[in-house]
């Protein structure tokens, strides 16, 4: 064997080891999930000339969410916001049975978007306007916004070292919405904790 072929094995090698290298090395993503809980009280239109109270739970979110025919959730299930190493987060409904948990992406009836968004100089905590539109496509919607206080601090899960990331959520929220078709004005709490990281 020359010179030049010996070149040529030793490259295709380095080629090919580095190639298998790359097909088994996976970037692993760390997701903050957060319990959320929702209290909204208000009002909706009963008929032309009366109207009767209303009251909007995580349960009862859960409901509206079964109502689209999609899903089948347990009352206790929890609602959480999944965030993408510190993105804007995303609803997700998760739920146990014993040792396995089961995350459903709500995402297409649950979003949360950020007009504007001030933070402190440490970065420790937020001030930002977020705004909750939910709708399960079958006669039940809302759109709720307000204040809401972010703060951060280290998050730990199971083989990941402490990162900053927010904890806690606090939100005043106000708006307007439908349930059975029926319109209705609402105004509450939305409130997030419990965060903890993992890696998908």
């Amino acid at each position: 064997m020359n010179i030049h072929s010996t070149r040529k094995c030793v490259k295709l090698c380095m080629i090919a080891v580095f190639l298998a290298f790359s097909a088994g090395v996976t970037v692993a993503q760390v997701t903050v999930a957060m319990v959320t809980q929702f209290a909204l009280s208000g009002f909706r239109q009963a008929d032309q000339s009366f109207t009767a109270g209303v009251r909007i739970t995580n349960k009862d979110i859960l409901s509206a969410l079964n109502a689209s025919g999609q899903f089948n959730f347990q009352s206790n299930a929890q609602l959480i916001l999944l965030s993408f190493d510190g993105n804007l987060p995303t609803f997700a409904v998760r739920e146990r049975n014993g040792t396995n948990v089961t995350t459903t992406d709500i995402s297409s009836y649950f979003v949360v978007s950020e007009p504007q968004e001030l933070h402190s100089s440490d970065n420790l905590r937020g001030y930002a306007i977020y705004v909750f539109a939910f709708d399960n496509h079958n006669g039940t919607s809302f759109t709720v916004s307000g204040m809401t206080y972010l703060h951060a601090g280290l998050v730990s899960g199971p083989g990941i070292s402490p990162l900053t990331r927010d904890r806690t959520l606090t939100a005043s929220v106000y708006g307007s919405g439908t349930i059975n078709d029926t319109a209705m004005v609402v105004r509450g709490t939305v409130n997030g904790g419990s965060a903890k990281a993992e890696i998908d």
